[in-house]
């Protein structure tokens, strides 16, 4: 969300009783991502834990068999956590403008917390991957410390995508913090007690704590009342 959208909002919720067209088409482009999402998910389980198995059994060797086992403890794992993630994010609880907002802020909230998910479960399947293939491959021969650091193309593309994976990652929590910090602000200029008496949010997120989410914006002099 940009600042553009922050201010249409402000602009659309005192001039019509009716909830923000921005808004509500935020929100729905929100719910249409969920379910592609949702639908890649499906799609990954197939690919990835139906592959695993067909490599196991046409490999016919037992040695692949943790590959599969693995493989569908990770998408388990997955599906769980998503499921659970997005348990009440589907839809606001009321068709008004104050529960679109909470929703979207809850959806930010959640997002945050499945990027540290999604670290710790890419981390475990690195590891899981590396360890299976120099058990398989290389041990007794070369050290574990050689052969991870650099000993062949195959290594130096999974320390690539280790890194563009950890760089996006990164990138993605920082603007879901700025736009969670544009939210919350927003939530208290259209609601909160603080506005009506011309308090300055931004000192407001300082003193709560709530720069953890990352706004960089000043705030200067006290927000427009007739918002």
């Amino acid at each position: 969300m940009t600042d553009l959208e922050l201010q249409s909002w402000q602009e659309q919720w005192q001039s019509e009783p009716s909830i923000p067209t921005n808004l509500r088409k935020s929100v729905e482009r929100q719910s249409r991502l969920m379910r592609i999402g949702l639908l890649g998910d499906v799609a990954v389980t197939l690919v990835i834990g139906g592959g695993s198995i067909a490599w196991a059994m046409r490999a016919g060797n037992a040695e692949f068999v943790p590959v599969a086992i693995a493989a569908w403890v990770f998408l388990a794992s997955a599906w769980i956590f998503v499921l659970m993630a997005n348990r009440g994010l589907w839809s606001p609880s009321a068709m008004e403008s104050s529960a679109f907002i909470d929703l979207s802020i809850r959806r930010c909230r959640r997002t945050l917390a499945t990027l540290w998910f999604a670290v710790a479960l890419f981390f475990a399947e690195v590891a899981f991957g590396l360890g299976w293939a120099y058990t398989h491959s290389v041990k007794g021969r070369v050290s574990l410390m050689a052969w991870l650091l650099f000993s062949s193309s195959r290594l130096d593309v999974v320390w690539l995508v280790t890194a563009l994976f950890l760089g996006g990652v990164v990138w993605y929590r920082r603007r879901k913090q700025d736009e969670l910090a544009r939210l919350l602000e927003l939530r208290h200029q259209m609601s909160g007690p603080n506005f009506e008496n011309g308090f300055d949010d931004g000192s407001i997120f300082e003193r709560r704590g709530w720069g953890f989410y990352g706004s960089r914006r000043k705030h200067r002099g006290k927000p427009d009342r007739s918002v």
